[in-house]
């Protein structure tokens, strides 16, 4: 289940069970391939399913380069084409759902279907205001305290944090604070983002998952309502009781979703327009 690939030039390391149609899973800003596991098991039975830890995260290498969104995305593209995969399933988390959207812009041929968890990477506006400094910060995790605050940041049922998982957290996201920052600037900075238009140019059947109950990324009335009348023929799906990881807190909920928008045959889904 645990393997590396060669991606150009630097080493990925990525899980795999199962066998079937392929479905890769993203995880957000500071994660790794494991936040999927529960996914992962639920759905390994009909699929294969891979979770890679994108580059500059987890076990993977963590080159000196700039990182922004459409790299990530070059890299996955890259990653696809070493374990000779032709298109598959993206299914992204926060980080890793701008990650989805944007391959599915840029590289639209590589992606067959499309769900986006918690967010979709639009570029910020020319006015925008900076990240706030405060949650700049707790995402870097570089302390138990900021990555304890942003954990409770990320779940509606603030039970679930615990002091063990606040340490493992902060033992797998230490490593990758420079990379959080330089992505965090170039969210700044509008490079790697999605515009309106290349939004609505999406044409892949798409699902969109929120957790009723979102803290970082807003209700489901604000970006979720968005996606869903910018991506024609997309699906929303709201997950109550549930923050900004609907696949943690939720994932008997989130994987019957999921596993329902997948088993669906291409005639049954709303043609994009």
């Amino acid at each position: 289940m645990e393997r590396t690939a060669r991606v150009l030039g630097a080493s990925l390391h990525y899980r795999e069970l199962g066998a079937g149609k392929i479905v890769l899973l993203l995880h957000g800003l500071g994660g790794d391939g494991s936040r999927w596991q529960p996914t992962i098991s639920a759905l390994a039975n009909q699929y294969r399913m891979i979770a890679p830890d994108q580059i500059g995260f987890g076990r993977s290498d963590k080159p000196a380069i700039n990182y922004d969104v459409g790299v990530l995305s070059e890299f996955l593209v890259a990653f696809l084409d070493a374990i000779g995969i032709s298109r598959a399933g993206l299914v992204g988390n926060s980080l890793g759902a701008a990650v989805a959207a944007y391959t599915a812009v840029h590289f639209s041929q590589r992606v067959e279907r499309l769900v986006l968890v918690g967010g979709a990477g639009y570029r910020r506006g020319p006015r925008a205001t900076p990240l706030d400094p405060h949650l700049r910060q707790i995402q870097r995790c570089t302390s138990l305290d900021d990555t304890r605050e942003n954990i409770r940041l990320m779940v509606y049922n603030k039970a679930l944090v615990t002091d063990r998982l606040v340490a493992e957290n902060f033992a797998s996201r230490a490593p990758s604070a420079l990379v959080v920052e330089k992505i965090q600037n170039a969210i700044e900075r509008r490079i790697g983002g999605i515009t309106d238009e290349e939004m609505r140019g999406i044409k892949i059947p798409t699902l969109i998952v929120w957790g009723k109950e979102d803290e970082l990324a807003g209700p489901p009335s604000g970006t979720a309502l968005r996606l869903r009348r910018d991506i024609a023929g997309s699906e929303l799906a709201v997950i109550a009781e549930a923050g900004h990881m609907p696949q943690f807190e939720r994932p008997e909920e989130f994987n019957r979703l999921l596993r329902e928008f997948l088993n669906r045959s291409d005639c049954d889904l709303v043609s994009p327009g």
